[in-house]
């Protein structure tokens, strides 16, 4: 998958502007033909910026970059993509990895992957989450930066083309941990995808997440314990409003960052449950999966057609 930085990004989405009525939030739009030229997904002829065949599908698509105010008064930064064509369509909230500035959505990541869900009928909406370079605050790694997800239900509420009761949550990575706390305080998910979560922080085969753990997260130093059980995606479980949720586990088999075995606890707590859920373990894949990039498109749009 070609990798943009995300100055680009902000190139990409700071153009134009359309605004919606109440005035938390703000969309941007710009056709992505209008974009810097991306010689991933088009071609230049004749100085006219052409799409290649397999993406000629991003023209029946907006982009947005979505400037709204967090609970505590801050000023974030997120990403909207939704189909051109009138109608009314389920949501899919994407939840980011990593922390900080790195993991933050890149505009690759939106036309190759984000944007080839939207095409199959969905609105697919996220938040770069305070403290990266695009939003206030500081980064507390599923702390109040889930409170800046939830925010994302007043903006849905108010888009007159989103089914408000058919909303999604698809989490890679951190995003995995993400998605749980958003289970345990809101109802309103009818399905969760989740890919490469760690299922309890504490057992990370990863030392150098000790020290994300004690920069991000605020009484880490103090009480790492409560710290970590508070954010602890398989502990969440206990606590999911939804019980009529469903999940769609997935995993690589060779992920160094994240343990299979993560997918298997994951899968047996859910299971034991009740809860309707899928796992899939790609084998010879690590955390990214990008090899197997079209096939997990399939499955996750197969996934969104049955359970969204």
């Amino acid at each position: 998958m070609n990798k943009i930085t995300l100055l680009a990004l902000l190139l990409f989405f700071n153009f134009g502007s359309s605004q919606i009525s109440k005035t938390n939030f703000i969309l941007e739009i710009r056709k992505v033909t209008d974009y810097p030229f991306n010689p991933v997904i088009s071609d230049k002829i004749n100085d006219k910026i052409v799409f290649k065949k397999e993406y000629q599908f991003l023209d029946s698509l907006n982009f947005h970059s979505i400037n709204y105010t967090s609970f505590d008064n801050l000023k974030l930064r997120g990403f909207l993509i939704e189909p051109k064509k009138k109608g009314v369509y389920p949501v899919l909230i994407y939840n980011r990895g990593g922390n900080g500035n790195f993991g933050a959505v890149k505009s690759g990541f939106l036309t190759e992957f984000l944007s080839k869900i939207a095409n199959e009928g969905y609105i697919v909406i996220g938040s770069q989450l305070r403290g990266t370079s695009v939003s206030e605050g500081e980064d507390e790694f599923g702390g109040k930066d889930v409170n800046d997800v939830l925010n994302l239900f007043d903006i849905i509420d108010q888009l007159p083309n989103a089914d408000k009761k058919r909303i999604g949550v698809f989490g890679w990575s951190r995003g995995v941990m993400t998605n749980f706390l958003m289970l345990k305080k809101t109802n309103r998910i009818k399905t969760n995808i989740a890919i490469a979560g760690q299922a309890d922080l504490y057992q990370t085969k990863r030392p150098e997440m000790f020290g994300v753990y004690r920069e991000r997260i605020p009484g880490y130093a103090k009480d790492s314990v409560t710290a970590l059980k508070s954010r602890s995606s398989l502990l969440a479980i206990d606590s999911i409003q939804n019980k009529n949720v469903s999940h769609f586990i997935i995993q690589g088999n060779k992920d160094v960052k994240v343990d299979v075995n993560n997918a298997f606890a994951f899968y047996s707590k859910l299971d034991s449950k009740g809860y309707t859920t899928r796992l899939l373990v790609y084998e010879n894949e690590g955390h990214d999966l990008e090899v197997v990039n079209d096939n997990l498109l399939d499955q996750i749009a197969d996934w969104l057609k049955r359970y969204l």
